[in-house]
């Protein structure tokens, strides 16, 4: 009987870096844009599990039929063919009789051309004192790679932060964060952008040192049977790690996923000073290549649970 176990891993050393598979009980990884989310949870997606999934389509050779919601949405959650470039994730596949392997490893740094300031000063997060980083001392060269793109009020923004990778767009997004699932929350950034803003310039930057790194098994996956040209499958193993930080040096992002499968027996508006940006409440991170519909991570701050507490206040 046919054996299939297609397996998709970025950044081997992630994948071994802890042996739990829950580091947090406020934050969890989805495996597609569509999944509905908590609203009281940080909430990350990243690509390497749709990479897996749509690779795993590649090798049985047709679509995966299976009546569960959780299959409805990987199969129709959203994504563009720029998602990643074919350069930008390696995959490797190996053939060893019936068993098939795949490894891919994704990793991408958007570090800042200038570094940004620590700030010093007491900042919260929902009321928490968390460490931070931006712009307090104005700085010209920070002003020129933290762009405004959208205001309405500033509780209400949305900021491009320009790195040393020319190909991707660092996006933040201040209160964006209401919305079934990810797909719906980045619809609402979107037509936030596509409004604009005649709005420059800014007194200060603040945002939220930010570390996540959390492992998920997507139970609701794993057990699914499915048939592809008469051949029944069962998804053994569906897995992801993503680790991601946010600080004054930039962003990075490490992203791994297992699947396995077996052959079963707002509006802008005009302000009279140049408003304080800060990310003290909800928002969302954005990582996706220029002109990209789709981010490649994507990551909504809900609460502190990923922030460095300052103890020093």
């Amino acid at each position: 009987m046919k054996t299939l176990y297609p397996y998709l891993l970025a950044a081997m050393v992630l994948m071994i870096a802890c042996k739990k598979t829950r580091y947090y009980s406020r934050s969890q990884i989805v495996p597609n844009m569509l999944t509905p989310v908590d609203v009281s949870k940080n909430i990350a997606f990243s690509a390497s599990f749709t990479l897996a999934w749509n690779e795993m389509r590649k090798q049985v050779g047709a679509p995966i039929n299976n009546k569960a919601k959780a299959v409805k949405w990987m199969n129709d959650s959203p994504l563009s063919e720029d998602l990643l470039g074919p350069k930008e994730y390696k995959k490797d596949v190996r053939i060893d009789g019936e068993q098939i392997t795949l490894l891919v490893n994704f990793q991408k740094d958007l570090g800042f051309e200038v570094p940004m300031q620590p700030l010093h000063q007491p900042f919260t997060f929902n009321g928490k004192p968390v460490k931070a980083f931006g712009m307090i001392d104005y700085d010209p060269e920070i002003i020129g790679e933290a762009h405004l793109i959208y205001y309405r009020d500033e509780d209400h923004f949305v900021m491009n932060l320009d790195s040393k990778d020319k190909s991707s767009d660092m996006i933040l997004a201040k209160g964006f964060n209401k919305g079934a699932n990810l797909h719906v929350i980045l619809q609402q950034i979107q037509g936030a952008i596509r409004k604009g803003t005649t709005i420059t310039e800014y007194a200060s930057l603040q945002i939220p040192v930010l570390k996540f790194m959390e492992e998920e098994h997507f139970k609701e996956l794993e057990g699914i049977d499915f048939k592809a040209k008469g051949q029944s499958y069962k998804i053994k193993t569906a897995r992801q790690k993503t680790s991601f930080t946010l600080d004054q040096e930039g962003a990075k992002v490490v992203d791994a996923a297992e699947l396995g499968v077996a052959a079963a027996t707002l509006d802008s508006g005009e302000v009279k000073r140049p408003p304080n940006l800060i990310f003290d409440k909800p928002f969302v991170v954005l990582l996706q290549k220029k002109k990209s519909a789709f981010p490649y991570f994507m990551l909504k701050v809900e609460n502190d649970e990923i922030m460095d507490a300052n103890n020093e206040e």
